[in-house]
């Protein structure tokens, strides 16, 4: 039995080493980094729990565009707002799949993913129904409004009742956010005191550490590591379990309302010419749930931290509102158009935070060009966001949370085609560009501006607050700062 696994293993050794020389004889041109060990590749001299991070200081050796591999994986890795600029836009038709991987395979995921999924014609069909039914445009915004205002008075009413004591903000505005975006999937909310969003939760942090950039990857070079029980499996395993008993338990018998974008998905099952079917729904769902509230709870939260370490910044925010807004109506989308610093702070804290640091991984559908790169079909692409928002050569010291880089002269908001504004690229571009990027500024928005109208916020034990450099946060699919506590003192009194 024994000779028998050393002998698989030499072999699949033979075979990626073949491969790779096929595939690295294409990309002869793109700098590759050294030293690369048979099967693993780099992945042995990397930290892949800060691999944003590792990928940023390896450009500063070998340039903008460079190649790594992890274990079996040939990876081009896209540094600079010129290569992510050329592959996401000037080639974003080239540019636009999903490379295979095993985590996404597995149960037929990446055939049902709007995430996942690699540019189909059904994806494409997908994209069309979830923007239309998301609605984020003309009266659509309105009802945004409606359905975020409850939840914004109960975010109120909870930060209020704890009197001025310490709290940690991050289930709270989890809650919120949560809610939010169930309202819009299923036209229902779940209650603060019962169990479901706690399911969410632990839903999101199970896939938040099997899709992450760790060691997760593993398996979609060497999938047979299941049979061995591999911890990232089982984590994997794990998700979908609790994920479809979660779909069976708590949404199958839900009253959906017809107005909500999983209504509108089930509606297209009973369409035999269209591919979906209710495991596309759940997918579907799983994607907009969890993307929809994790990264705007994880922005919402970071800004918290950084006005407390920074209330100068709050103090400015809170003048903008009394002038705009005043104590004696909440704060409306309209308001963001009069409101420069407000709208300064959300690109600042994009682009500060990088909170998706290494977008989701592309792969190209065809033969195509980055610049002068020639880049074959079924190659993957890392897109470093994280290297682009904090490029010393561009952004005047990047690590300084500084939103007046996105006010002119006369403190407006710097138009959208300025040169700043269209580096910040926190939702991607071009044909995969992120579904959620209306709906998270304008939730956003709505939160920060309702708290921060009711509420200063100051450390509760400002020698136990997590840094709020985001190079200290820990890497999932997004980052996260650590948890801490604050104090919300009641602004009316």
């Amino acid at each position: 039995m024994i000779t028998l696994i050393v002998l698989f293993v030499l072999f699949m050794i033979c075979i990626s080493m073949i491969w790779n020389w096929s595939q690295t004889s294409e990309l002869s041109g793109i700098p590759a980094v050294k030293p690369r060990w048979p099967l693993f590749g780099n992945a042995l001299f990397f930290d892949l729990t800060k691999t944003h991070i590792v990928l940023t200081e390896l450009a500063q050796k070998y340039g903008p565009v460079f190649r790594i591999k992890l274990y079996g994986d040939e990876i081009v890795v896209l540094n600079d707002y010129k290569s992510i600029y050329s592959a996401l836009v000037a080639n974003g038709n080239e540019v636009a799949g999903r490379p295979s991987m095993y985590r996404t395979e597995h149960a037929d995921r990446n055939r049902n993913s709007i995430v996942w999924q690699t540019y189909t014609p059904k994806l494409k069909m997908l994209r069309k129904e979830v923007h239309k039914s998301l609605r984020m445009f003309g009266d659509g915004l309105n009802s945004l409004e409606d359905k975020c205002f409850p939840e914004v008075e109960a975010l109120i009413a909870r930060i209020r009742d704890t009197d001025g004591h310490p709290f940690d903000p991050w289930d709270y505005i989890y809650d919120t956010t949560c809610n939010v975006m169930l309202l819009l999937l299923l036209g229902v909310r779940f209650s603060y005191t019962g169990d479901e969003l706690t399911q969410l939760k632990e839903i999101s942090r199970l896939f938040n550490h099997t899709f992450g950039s760790g060691s997760g990857s593993r398996l979609d070079v060497i999938p047979w590591l299941h049979i061995l029980r591999n911890q990232d499996f089982s984590v994997l395993k794990s998700a979908l379990k609790l994920r479809n008993s979660f779909w069976e338990d708590r949404i199958k018998d839900l009253p959906i309302k017809n107005d909500s974008v999983v209504a509108d998905l089930l509606r297209l099952t009973e369409n035999p010419g269209i591919d979906v079917t209710e495991t596309t729904v759940k997918e579907t769902f799983t994607n907009l749930i969890l993307a929809g509230t994790d990264t705007t709870a994880t922005a919402m939260t970071c800004l918290l931290l950084i006005l407390i370490h920074r209330p100068e910044v709050q103090d400015r925010l809170q003048a903008e509102l009394d002038t705009v807004v005043g104590q004696k109506r909440k704060p409306c989308l309209a308001d963001r158009a009069v409101m420069p610093y407000f709208e300064a702070c959300v690109l600042e804290l994009l682009r500060y935070i990088s909170h998706v640091p290494l977008a989701v991984p592309h792969s190209t559908i065809s033969d195509t060009y980055i610049e002068e790169h020639k880049i074959p079909a079924d190659t993957t692409i890392y897109i470093n966001l994280w290297a682009m928002h904090h490029d010393a050569s561009f952004w005047n010291d990047p690590w300084v949370f500084q939103p007046e880089r996105f006010l002119d002269e006369h403190g407006c908001i710097l138009p959208p085609q300025h040169e700043f504004r269209r580096r910040v690229m926190a939702f991607g571009a071009g044909r995969r560009v992120c579904l959620g990027e209306v709906l998270a500024k304008n939730r956003l928005f709505l939160f920060v501006s309702a708290i921060l109208q009711n509420f200063s916020f100051e450390a509760a034990d400002i020698q136990s607050i997590p840094d709020m450099d985001p190079r200290t946060y820990s890497l999932g699919l997004v980052l996260h700062p650590g948890r801490f506590k604050l104090k919300a003192k009641r602004r009316d009194r």
